[in-house]
């Protein structure tokens, strides 16, 4: 019987979000953790390996689906290597002997030099350190691997905030020192609004910081602090209401200014859901494909701001 051993085994929530991640912003990740290793690496060259990597063995195959990418070096000629980012949020149980093994099969596909790095959703990981798998035989150590190793939970929240809005919004899973995590959770989102990155890259990165630091997280905060994080979180839904009545408007110089802006609206709040929750249901979409009213539109942008899961989103019931 043919087994399968996959870097992204059971794929969580957390995983589709931390590939997506690092997938928008790998170089962002190596400067924050792994400075001295990302100064020597040319990022212009940075190019992702979307298709799986899979190598049939007898009885098995191995399969790699976490983030793969290849980037020239900056010495010398510009060697190029691979980038492989393991993603764990399950179980870091075997952890270091896949590591190895997946660092054997890409150096065997790709016959190229690998830096192996893994981020851990999962608390008790130690931080930032380097791990080292080793197999010995016969009083011999005969494997001794090295691999790079974030563990975001065991890291102050108050280190990555203040001038860099991915760090800002990592630090939702880190652990607070002394700040609330209401405070964490303003700091985070007015520094990615503020920043220059791009609108969807904005809006992925207070996705995050909505999913780690829910409104369940936040008790206990100061009236203060959190009529500031309302206020916060409001202007951020204006602008992109705003975003939809101008996209009506476009449209409607074709269908009627009202249809136009209801379509601008309903494209607006899809892009939302989908970059909060993912993939929706279809039912889900064809019922809010079939509202007619800005108002209610309104309404449903508010509550993505506040939702944990699709179920907090109410939708109006069939006419």
């Amino acid at each position: 019987m043919t087994t399968e051993t996959s870097a992204g085994h059971g794929r969580t929530l957390h995983d589709r979000i931390f590939k997506e991640f690092l997938h928008r912003f790998l170089p962002d990740f190596l400067h924050l953790f792994f400075p001295a290793e990302a100064a020597r690496l040319d990022f212009d060259t940075l190019v992702f390996l979307d298709q799986e990597l899979v190598v049939n063995l007898p009885g098995q195959s191995l399969r790699i689906t976490d983030v793969v990418a290849e980037t020239a070096t900056l010495e010398g000629e510009g060697e190029v290597i691979i980038i492989h980012v393991e993603v764990e949020g399950r179980d870091r149980r075997g952890l270091p002997q896949r590591m190895f093994e997946y660092y054997g099969l890409l150096r065997l596909l790709r016959q190229k030099r690998v830096l192996p790095l893994v981020l851990v959703l999962l608390p008790h990981a130690g931080g930032l350190t380097w791990q080292v798998y080793r197999e010995t035989f016969l009083d011999r150590t005969l494997v001794e691997f090295h691999y790079g190793q974030v563990g975001l939970r065991d890291l102050h929240s108050e280190d990555y905030l203040g001038d860099n809005p991915v760090a800002a919004a990592l630090a939702a899973l880190m652990q607070p020192a002394h700040l609330h995590p209401a405070e964490v959770k303003l700091a985070g989102l007015q520094e990615v609004i503020a920043s220059d990155l791009t609108e969807g890259d904005k809006l992925f990165l207070i996705d995050i910081i909505e999913t780690y630091l829910p409104q369940e997280a936040l008790v206990g905060a100061g009236e203060q602090i959190m009529q500031a994080l309302l206020e916060t979180e409001l202007t951020w839904g204006e602008r992109h209401k705003l975003e939809g009545k101008l996209e009506g408007k476009l449209e409607g110089k074709l269908e009627g200014k009202l249809e136009g802006e209801i379509k601008g609206k309903v494209d607006v709040l899809l892009r939302q859901l989908r970059r909060k929750f993912g993939r929706l249901p279809e039912g889900f979409v064809a019922r809010l494909q079939a509202i007619d009213d800005p108002a209610v539109l309104d309404e449903l942008s508010e509550q993505v701001i506040t939702a944990v899961t699709l179920d907090d989103i109410t939708l109006p019931g069939p006419n």
